[in-house]
């Protein structure tokens, strides 16, 4: 097993790099910094990709592709589009969009789609799901849908997102590296923190 890690920023992937991962081999490709190591004994491959879709669906082809990762893992912050969200509370993503691609592209041509909704591994999401529930924390872990954007959404376009997906929150990369696992058949999921209410309070 070989996990690979994505993050947007520095700052949502650096501490766990330099504190948490051991045996750490920084490698440089397609202008991002790849980092190996390992923790609590399994492969991982770590990397902050930049902010928006290509950038992160970047990273996530050569995790694949290069570093040959088996499964595959995005953190970071989100706009909450939920009212019962709160800064800092946890969504783990069971359906994943884009809010702005046009619905029969992914389904008429490739990939070849059932409908519009990337879904995280089975396995990796129960997981995911009972070790937060077993964590004492100061915050609240919901799963729901997340959807996916080249910008950040405006308060005008807010209510038609929220009416048309009923996502918990917004993100800029997380469709795109869904995608990217979904094409190459690699075991993905999605956690993201709410930093904001994606509105005009918003970041």
């Amino acid at each position: 097993m070989r996990i690979g890690l994505i993050s947007a920023t520095e700052r949502e992937i650096m501490p766990f790099i330099m504190s948490k991962m051991t045996v750490k081999v920084k490698e440089e490709e397609a202008r991002l910094n790849f980092y190996s190591g390992f923790y609590e004994g399994i492969e991982v491959v770590a990397v902050f990709s930049g902010v928006c879709k290509v950038n992160a669906a970047i990273a996530a082809q050569i995790l694949i592709s290069k570093f040959q990762v088996t499964h595959l893992i995005l953190t970071g912050v989100a706009g909450a589009l939920n009212e019962k969200l709160n800064i800092g509370d946890i969504v783990i993503g069971n359906e994943i969009a884009y809010h702005d691609v046009a619905p029969g592209i992914l389904t008429e041509y490739h990939p070849w789609m059932k409908d519009i909704y990337f879904r995280p591994d089975d396995k990796l999401f129960e997981l995911c799901n009972k070790v937060a529930d077993s964590l004492s924390l100061n915050c609240k872990c919901y799963t729901g849908r997340i959807i996916t954007g080249e910008a950040f959404v405006t308060e005008n376009e807010r209510g038609a997102l929220i009416e048309r997906f009923n996502p918990l929150c917004v993100d800029m990369e997380s469709a795109s590296v869904a995608h990217v696992c979904y094409a190459n058949r690699v075991p993905f999921l999605i956690i993201r923190s709410i930093s904001d209410r994606a509105d005009k309070t918003g970041a």
